[in-house]
């Protein structure tokens, strides 16, 4: 989301460096410092396309915010001439402040994160239970990713362990690709695992089509950070980017609860 955000607030605008912009119409807000704040809040709403900051805060470095969107931080100048995309280091105590502050995101975004999930629709998604349910994993797959493959010949061993998999279809070449055409295909299967395991084995199955939820999914993934698969999500709302081995994922499940 935050690269689309700054292509956006590059639009119009004369870039200085690789991570900075600058327009002529930028001003300091003069007064107090939540009037500083308000005024950035406002030009980062025109710069990013009506999306506004989930915060804004004066970093550890004078003159320059620390502003949140979602589980990314950017930084701002005090006049908003100037938006830096990178990481903020304090040398003398030798701490990655852009680190520490996405971190806090993710913990703070978990919480969102959770209730997006809590609201979907239970029966639109494809699940493989465990017998003696414990924990529940939220998947994102695609249908043609070699690590989502590699993840769901663990599914066994994880339900095996109480963890139901939960699947949402999220076709990363888009809604008009091959993999979503399979996922459509899968879904609509009368068996969708059987169907679902197929695919994902390489082996073809039956092309079909149905009213499906596969295009809200993607929309979703995209909505709670997902920029790639299989991206997991525990009941938490703790995203988990990409593979991660059975044993250990049993491991940090079980350590979450």
């Amino acid at each position: 989301m935050i690269k689309k955000l700054i292509a956006s607030a590059l639009l119009g605008s004369i870039v200085m460096t690789g991570f900075a912009w600058a327009d002529k119409n930028t001003q300091a807000a003069t007064g107090s410092k939540a009037d500083k704040v308000e005024n950035i809040k406002k030009q980062l709403k025109v710069m990013f396309g009506g999306e506004e900051a989930d915060k804004v805060v004066e970093s550890d470095y004078p003159g320059l915010y620390e502003v949140t969107l979602g589980t990314e931080v950017v930084y701002i100048s005090e006049d908003t001439q100037f938006l830096i995309y990178g990481n903020l280091i304090d040398r003398k105590n030798k701490i990655d402040l852009t680190r520490r502050a996405k971190e806090t995101a993710e913990k703070a975004y978990s919480v969102k994160r959770k209730a997006i999930l809590d609201k979907q629709d239970q029966t639109a998604t494809i699940d493989f239970k465990a017998k003696d349910e414990k924990y529940v994993l939220n998947v994102f797959t695609d249908i043609d990713c070699p690590y989502c493959a590699k993840l769901h010949n663990e599914v066994p061993a994880l339900n095996k362990e109480g963890i139901t998999v939960k699947y949402y279809l999220f076709p990363r070449a888009g809604l008009k690709s091959a993999s979503y055409k399979k996922a459509v295909s899968s879904w609509c299967a009368d068996d969708k695992q059987d169907a679902l395991t197929k695919a994902k084995n390489r082996q073809s199955i039956p092309s079909k089509t149905c009213e499906n939820p596969i295009a809200a999914q993607y929309k979703l993934g995209q909505e709670i950070g997902v920029t790639g698969t299989p991206a997991l999500v525990t009941e938490k709302g703790t995203l988990i980017p990409g593979y991660m081995p059975a044993n250990i994922l049993i491991s940090r499940l079980k350590s979450e609860k």
